[in-house]
């Protein structure tokens, strides 16, 4: 992919489906070029040939380190110009079981992969002065009432329904707050880079595909059509006036769709010294800080 002063370069992680490709395609159609970061070889070559010359595709499984790493070394080897990463890839049920990092498959792909690519191409990102980090959350988010600190590196094997629900709710908190903390320490090191969190309410996607009764609902012929989801992403990434540490929803009540706009996360994200002893702990976990 060579660089085009005129064209802005964008990764956007799980792009092959979903929220993701529809995405992809929006801004490639606005003439922005679209690393396509995806896990799955095939199907990751079948969406740059559907979306086209503005889109690349590069191998990027967020359950591996080394991935992650390679990922990155790419990025540099190519001198690619980075402007936006969008940390949109992401399951919901997934069957537990720990990877051999030795972190939950779950908590590694919802949230240890957002901190831990962020910064491993947080200084591609400060080489352009507009530049952003997009961390895609969920309005699952607000769900969680009372934190515990028992969501972070689970080891539990408990593979009921209501665990696997609880823990997806916490992996996107947890997001939303790393989002947050982001934006608040970019700020206190002067850097350039904005950091903005957004939800795309409640579409039809492949995101219950782990659970029969999710498939079902996820499919019902009721929810916002796919591109809904598209919009408070994009959203967050063309608002000039955004300043970082925004979540971006929609305008109405239960926040399935509307129109963009910000929105008040969970309080509990407000909490400074959460965010920080959070923010310390991941950084512990991953060995990487900014």
């Amino acid at each position: 992919m060579k660089n085009n002063s005129s064209k802005k370069n964008i990764i956007i992680t799980g792009a092959n489906s979903g929220i993701g490709f529809e995405l992809a395609k929006k801004l490639i159609n606005e003439n922005y070029r679209v690393i396509l970061a995806c896990r799955d070889n095939e199907k990751g070559f079948e969406a740059e040939k559907k979306l086209g010359i503005n889109s690349k595709f590069m191998k990027l499984d967020l359950s591996s380190y080394s991935s992650i790493d390679s990922f990155s070394k790419k990025l540099r080897q190519d001198k690619i110009s980075i402007h936006c990463l969008i940390n949109n890839a992401g399951i919901m049920f997934h069957p537990n079981n720990i990877l051999d990092s030795g972190i939950n498959i779950t908590f590694f792909v919802n949230y240890i992969s957002y901190f831990y690519l962020t910064l491993k191409i947080i200084d591609l990102l400060e080489n352009n002065n507009d530049s952003k980090v997009i961390n895609v959350s969920s309005i699952s988010s607000y769900s969680i009432k009372k934190f515990d600190w028992k969501f972070f590196n689970p080891q539990s094997l408990d593979n009921s329904l209501n665990y696997r629900r609880e823990l997806y709710a916490y992996t996107n908190i947890f997001r939303l707050m790393f989002s947050m903390e982001l934006s608040k320490i970019l700020k206190e090191k002067n850097y350039s880079t904005k950091s903005i969190a957004c939800h795309p309410g409640v579409v039809k996607s492949n995101l219950g595909r782990h659970v029969f009764i999710s498939r079902f609902i996820y499919k019902l012929p009721i929810l916002p059509s796919t591109s809904y989801g598209v919009l408070p992403i994009y959203e967050s990434l063309t608002n000039s006036k955004l300043n970082g540490g925004e979540f971006i929803g929609f305008d109405t009540k239960k926040q399935w769709k509307g129109n963009p706009i910000e929105v008040e996360p969970n309080p509990i994200c407000k909490d400074d010294n959460l965010r920080n002893l959070l923010w310390g702990k991941t950084s512990a976990l991953t060995g990487i800080n900014l």
